[in-house]
């Protein structure tokens, strides 16, 4: 810190307290590097006058949300059939720079098959030291491996590596530009609490039985899970507390502890783009303007006002962080890893991702980086469209979004059911421009921002059709809380306790769609032919054949008319339907296509869908 003083002797006082830190004066100025502890620090310089008297500064305050300790890093090689992990590069963390003087190394214990070192000892509870060896197993698949180190104050720290087995033979894993590799059967669910009842973290603890039941492997937690501003959802005051109505910590610790003896992955709604106008940074910038340290923290037009991000949706007191501060970037980055390393949780959906893209391009992908190296497993989901290529520098995953934030690129397809199938194609396929090669799409009927509920806007026959196109299309299905029993509710009202039953009978559907989606190696791929039909409110597409999974032909008619639907044959549909034998997937009936010339056809009721792999019952 610099200050001006007009007498001798200066001294600095933390929190009513003199502190050691050494005092450089020259002339009328002075500085000092002052450590800052966790919490609000505030800052007073003393001095003497020329007759004795003792003159004090007016206090200057820090909140420091960052906990000092040293950073866990490993480097992973491969050796013949050994595997070697790296801990040396572990390093000691500002700003004291405590020596390491432990490492421990934990296998996961979703690991494919049990771990051995070089030596042929099990790898069971922890080894010692900065360097292990370990013999490829005999199992294909990805492994994690966790690395502890201990510095000499206690201070711990934690990260995470993976490295595959292919045909015997290890071979290291890139994690920053590796995607988890559950993703691709991945089913997300957001829990919210309060429609269970109100014991937070226990509510959801105590329907984890039901949830792990319907077949769900990822919970995304909603509301957030920082600490909020009152009565609010995601208007944030501290990035590194966990909110009251999630607490206390050790009930959503034993939550998320649950989740993960059941398989489940658990993700946090993250809100990096702006805060509360209650955040301590925010007011101490609005009582003090350019003298706050906190000023450069938010985001300012040329005029020197701070943005919003209510000037895009329309409500108040956002304010936009600045993410052109190294401060800023370091703060969100920190968090992120206290989230992951404190609460075991595996991943965000980011709020908002798409504004923090917007004024600082390149964060993302520093952020995806320092992540990855913690736990490569974790889940990244970004709110921003997957029409934007740029976004997957950062993410695993994005909205199924037009260009425009929040505009949902089903938007009016069901409102004109005649016209849906015909209306699906350019909506799924990005056309013309189509998609990255690697993005990666989360489909949903609801969210926290849909309102009515797509069962209360479209009736319980059409939200059936549009399930199954949900979860047979590629991408992530996500399910929001009660989806699956047609529950009626506005996520940003007073939330109460509901009738969870299941009122528009969805809940066997849902329970089949998701096991398909689990268990059906085609419904991972990213491929999808969409084929031409004769009713425009009918959809048809191919699923090709994928890892050992058979092709999967979908057909769907979102009208309320019961047209012949015929189907344009192509060589990869001839291929897969042969005779024309087919059986559904979703009834285990077995269905006999018409073919003729080069065509196929079926007759499909109204509000009906097929999915069909080759075969009889």
């Amino acid at each position: 810190m610099i200050g001006r003083a007009q007498c001798s002797g200066v001294a600095l006082q933390v929190n009513g307290k003199a502190s050691d830190a050494h005092v450089q004066s020259e002339a009328s100025t002075f500085r000092s590097m002052v450590s800052l502890s966790p919490g609000p620090n505030i800052v007073v310089a003393t001095c003497t006058g020329s007759n004795g008297s003792i003159h004090a500064s007016a206090p200057v305050q820090w909140n420091e949300r960052l906990r000092p300790g040293p950073h866990a890093a490993i480097s992973v090689t491969t050796r013949g059939t050994i595997v070697v992990l790296n801990g040396s590069h572990s390093r000691p963390g500002p700003p004291d720079h405590a020596p390491i003087v432990q490492y421990a190394w934990h296998r996961f214990e979703r690991a494919p098959a049990a771990l051995t070192l070089a030596s042929g000892r099990p790898l069971t509870g922890s080894v010692a030291g900065p360097r292990l060896e370990l013999r490829a197993p005999a199992r294909d698949g990805e492994y994690d491996v966790s690395l502890t180190v201990r510095d000499v104050d206690g201070r711990r720290s934690t990260s995470s590596t993976v490295f595959a087995v292919r045909g015997g033979m290890p071979v290291a894993v890139d994690p920053v530009h590796s995607r988890p590799p559950w993703l691709g059967s991945a089913v997300i669910y957001a829990p919210v609490p309060q429609l269970w009842g109100n014991g937070g973290p226990r509510s959801v603890e105590r329907h984890l039985p039901y949830l792990h039941r319907l077949g769900v492997n990822v919970l995304w937690l909603w509301p957030p899970a920082e600490r909020r501003a009152l009565g609010e959802d995601y208007r944030i005051t501290d990035y590194f507390s966990l909110d009251p109505s999630w607490g206390p910590p050790q009930a959503f610790r034993a939550m998320v502890a649950r989740a993960h003896a059941l398989g489940m992955h658990v993700l946090i709604d993250f809100v990096p783009n702006h805060t509360s106008t209650q955040d301590p940074y925010y007011l101490d910038q609005k009582r003090y303007g350019t003298a706050s340290h906190y000023y450069d923290f938010y985001d300012r037009n040329a005029h020197g006002q701070i943005t919003q991000y209510s000037q895009i949706f329309g409500t108040t007191g956002l304010p936009n962080l600045n993410y052109g501060d190294p401060e800023v970037r370091r703060m969100i980055v920190q968090a992120s890893l206290h989230w992951i390393r404190d609460y075991g949780i595996d991943g965000f959906r980011v709020d908002a991702a798409w504004g923090v893209q917007r004024r600082r391009p390149t964060f993302w992908a520093h952020w995806r980086t320092v992540l990855k190296q913690a736990d490569p497993d974790t889940l990244l989901l970004a709110e921003a469209s997957a029409t934007t290529a740029a976004i997957f520098h950062g993410f695993d995953l994005a909205y199924d979004w037009t260009n425009h934030p929040g505009q949902w690129a089903w938007t009016s397809v069901f409102d004109f059911p005649k016209e849906s199938g015909a209306l699906l194609t350019p909506a799924i396929t990005n056309a013309p421009q189509g998609y990255a090669p690697d993005a990666r799409i989360m489909r949903f009927l609801n969210n926290n921002d849909t309102n009515p509920r797509f069962v209360d806007q479209y009736g319980q026959a059409l939200t059936r059709v549009a399930a199954t196109l949900q979860f047979t299309l590629p991408g992530v299905p996500e399910v929001f809380a009660g989806d699956e029993i047609g529950a009626s509710y506005d996520p940003y009202s007073n939330l109460t306790p509901i009738s969870w039953r299941d009122r528009s009978h969805l809940l066997p559907l849902y329970r089949r769609l998701i096991w398909l989606k689990r268990h059906l190696p085609t419904l991972r791929s990213q491929r999808v032919d969409v084929l031409k039909v004769n009713a425009d409110s009918a959809f048809a597409y191919l699923r090709p054949a994928f890892d050992g999974g058979p092709p999967v032909l979908v057909i769907l008619n979102f009208g309320k008319q019961d047209p012949h639907v015929v189907i344009t044959r192509t060589a990869a549909v001839s291929s897969a339907v042969g005779a024309g034998t087919m059986r559904d997937l979703l009834t285990n009936r077995s269905i006999h296509l018409s073919l003729s010339g080069g065509s196929m056809s079926e007759a499909m009721p109204a509000h009906s869908m097929l999915v069909l792999v080759p075969g009889t019952a």
